[in-house]
């Protein structure tokens, strides 16, 4: 699924290629992806809008654009479990899983979901409350540690809350875990000042270094890590510690790696590097 990197990423790619220009036409083939507004009404509000901004917000990418009358417009995107960004030439063909395409100038920004879980949703309104974002500046970790506080599930389960923090996922949670050497069953009031400060620190490396990774495949046009079938096994060369490597040995101390479900999802441990 992608994470806030890969949505970042995307932003980066996409806005030099898009900033100042015009939504000549919209097309929407899957109009699962835009309700509760009609195909109709969602052409209409956007078709002539000028594209001034492209900014993420968690795991959405925020559209901000300008009507021709000067009124704002706000397009909130969602890529959901499997959705990306294309751009294309104006003619030929569309990829398979193509559900909204964009027609500006010479060019098509193609948003293709194979399995329809992302949307596209306009106004303030839909942009989502979250916590802060581990990317920004100003956050420390005195501010992680304020997320994290407060309760007694465990701080896996936590990272993942995008009410306590914004856009990270099972993905980057699993691995900034591992990389702080904090077993992800912890419960969050048991973790220590020092504990959140190892956590914060790989949590900013690991996702800046995600983002290069993917702006590099975007600007190659090789498959961001979410969309490969297989990753190259040493996380030197984009691979990854334990996400996703059950029973295979730890890259640090060969144990094998553990996977164990966290509220419904799958959480991967190294038991001897993230000992309770």
């Amino acid at each position: 699924m992608p994470e806030l990197p890969e949505v970042e990423a995307f932003g980066r790619w996409l806005l030099p290629r898009v900033r100042g220009q015009c939504i000549d036409t919209v097309a929407v083939l899957k109009p699962r992806l835009v309700r509760p507004v009609s195909v109709w009404a969602f052409r209409q509000a956007l078709e002539g809008v000028r594209i001034q901004d492209l900014r993420r917000r968690g795991k959405c990418l925020l559209w901000d654009c300008v009507r021709p009358s000067g009124e704002s417009e706000l397009l909130v995107t969602h890529l959901g479990m499997t959705g990306t960004w294309q751009m294309l030439p104006d003619h030929g063909p569309l990829p398979r899983h193509a559900a909204v395409v964009f027609g500006v100038g010479e060019q098509r920004v193609v948003l293709e979901d194979s399995r329809q879980f992302g949307h596209l949703r306009l106004g303030n309104a839909a942009v989502p409350e979250l916590g802060p974002e581990p990317l920004d500046p100003g956050f420390t970790p005195e501010l992680l540690g304020q997320a994290l506080a407060h309760g007694r599930r465990p701080v896996k389960v936590c990272l993942m809350d995008p009410s306590r923090l914004a856009g990270v996922g099972n993905l980057y949670a699993s691995e900034a875990l591992f990389l702080a050497g904090i077993d992800p069953a912890t419960p969050v009031h048991q973790l220590g000042g020092e504990a959140v400060g190892r956590l914060h620190a790989v949590l900013r490396k690991l996702l800046e270094a995600a983002v290069a990774r993917n702006l590099q495949a975007l600007r190659s046009d090789r498959p961001m890590l979410y969309q490969q079938e297989g990753v190259p096994e040493d996380p030197s060369d984009g691979g990854l510690w334990v996400y996703d490597r059950e029973g295979q040995p730890c890259f640090r101390c060969g144990a094998p790696i553990l996977r164990f479900m966290q509220s419904g999802r799958s959480t991967f441990q190294c038991a001897q590097c993230q000992r309770p």
